[in-house]
């Protein structure tokens, strides 16, 4: 896995741990903002997980691109 495969994953999961660590807090302390925050961390969940999704798919578009450009040049180094 490339570096920035690694960094993203690595934002994915502090992303969960803090943002469930904030729920809880909610969840036990602030009770009446609950359920509020829960809506809105599910927005925000879903819009950090599809772009994290599509910066993937970007990442793996790049690395075919390269690796399609290397056998082209060799190709043509061949001929």
């Amino acid at each position: 896995m490339s570096y920035n495969k690694k960094r993203i994953v690595k934002f994915l999961i502090y992303y969960f741990s803090i943002s469930v660590g904030v729920l809880l807090i909610f969840y036990f302390w602030f009770t009446k903002l609950f359920w509020f925050s829960l809506v809105t961390w599910i927005f925000a969940t879903f819009g950090v997980v599809s772009i994290s999704f599509f910066t993937f798919m970007n990442l793996r578009i790049v690395e075919l691109q390269n690796e399609s450009k290397d056998v082209n040049d060799k190709n043509n180094k061949d001929e």
